[in-house]
């Protein structure tokens, strides 16, 4: 049998071995690495936002996080067939939403376990695709909509606009850099705060009215055990949940694979600072 070298076997180009390329550009599992430079970044970012979490340039993530909880709420009431009366935001870090209808449990699941759910959205988008000044403008336009739709108080009217138009013009305007590493702190504060919030307004506080309260009555589980140990128990379900999510959201978000930084969907403005 006479060999052709224009003749491919699996979609290659002459001269390459069926299944893949001899340059490298189809690189296979073995080729995928931990970039332990990106955890470390990470790793030092989820330090100083929780060494200066309490501080005034924090405000504006911890607020934008409290409108993620409960805009979570109001999504998974309509979601499950309810309707949503009242939604407030509060610059204090607080909120509500009050609804008809829908699942109770997942409305009430949906808070803490929402926030971190967009937290870890946005955090595969913004390291793993090249869609983060998409994402940004989706965020905006998303925000606004639930603000116009839902909010009714003074403060979170100011705050959802407020957030609306942050993405809008930062996707617009910012360079690609700044754009993916805003979106990336964002993603890695709302998984952060999730985590925290459920310690500090469950596992520190067991009585106060919160979500995993609301849950314990609601549901009465499990039934051999009081309110109060019946809320600690949701409490330790959703911070485990919440940790173990975060850790291997950070650890997907860091695994790389051995091409260069443009194929990775890595912004090359901001690359080389941060090696991640």
């Amino acid at each position: 049998m006479n060999y052709d070298p224009n003749f491919d076997m699996d979609m290659g180009g002459p001269g390459e071995v069926p299944g893949g390329s001899l340059g490298g550009k189809k690189p296979s599992r073995s080729g995928r690495r931990l970039d332990i430079r990106r955890v470390l970044v990470f790793a030092a970012a989820a330090i100083v936002m929780g060494c200066f979490w309490h501080s005034l340039p924090m405000k504006p993530l911890r607020v934008f996080v409290v409108f993620l909880h409960e805009a979570s709420h109001a999504i998974m009431t309509v979601a499950t067939g309810g309707e949503v009366k009242d939604m407030a935001v509060r610059f204090e870090e607080g909120g509500h939403v009050i609804s008809i209808g829908g699942s109770r449990f997942w409305t009430l699941t949906a808070g803490y376990l929402g926030s971190l759910a967009w937290g870890i959205l946005i955090m595969m988008i913004s390291c793993r695709t090249k869609h983060s000044r998409p994402l940004a403008m989706a965020m905006g336009v998303g925000a606004g909509l639930i603000t116009i739709f839902y909010m009714r108080n003074g403060a979170g009217l100011a705050i959802g606009l407020g957030a609306a138009l942050f993405f809008i013009l930062g996707s617009l305007f910012l360079i690609e850099g700044a754009v993916v590493w805003t979106m990336r702190i964002i993603g890695l504060g709302s998984c952060l705060y999730a985590t925290y919030d459920i310690a500090s307004d469950v596992l520190f506080r067991p009585k106060l009215e919160s979500d995993a309260h609301m849950l314990a009555e609601h549901t009465g589980f499990p039934p051999f055990l009081s309110t109060t140990n019946q809320t600690l128990f949701w409490g330790v379900v959703w911070i485990l949940i919440s940790i173990v999510a975060t850790a291997l959201t950070v650890w997907a978000a860091s695994v790389k694979t051995d091409e260069p930084a443009e194929a990775q969907h890595e912004p090359q403005d901001l690359y080389d600072m941060y090696g991640a």
